[in-house]
């Protein structure tokens, strides 16, 4: 029963941090070019911060980059939600995995 629940544990962590990744990198490549666009001095804090510069500029921009705001918001969410379930069920999961492995090796 374990390992089905270390299985969901896994493919759930693990969906949430791709999802969330995926949707940083797209905000980040829809806010980057037009960052330039505006020139150096707009451009920096984007480039120097990878998740809140873009952030601030969507922000900052009004409705035409809301999509990109979204997506950028929607990515640190389920970035959150995946770092609290790998931190909260984490160390359950390795505790028991390790004793289920001394266990073995005393049946040896």
């Amino acid at each position: 029963m374990m390992d089905a629940w270390f299985v969901t544990f896994a493919i759930v962590s693990s969906l949430l941090m791709a999802g969330g990744g995926t949707l940083l990198l797209v905000g980040y490549i829809n806010t980057l070019p037009a960052a330039l666009s505006f020139g150096w001095r707009i451009a920096l804090p984007v480039v120097a911060l990878p998740v809140v510069g873009p952030l601030w500029f969507a922000w900052t921009r009004g409705e035409d980059f809301r999509r990109a705001r979204y997506q950028l918001i929607g990515a640190l969410a389920l970035l959150s939600l995946a770092g609290i379930l790998i931190l909260s069920l984490g160390p359950y999961f390795a505790e028991r995995l390790i004793a289920e492995m001394v266990e073995a090796q005393k049946m040896r």
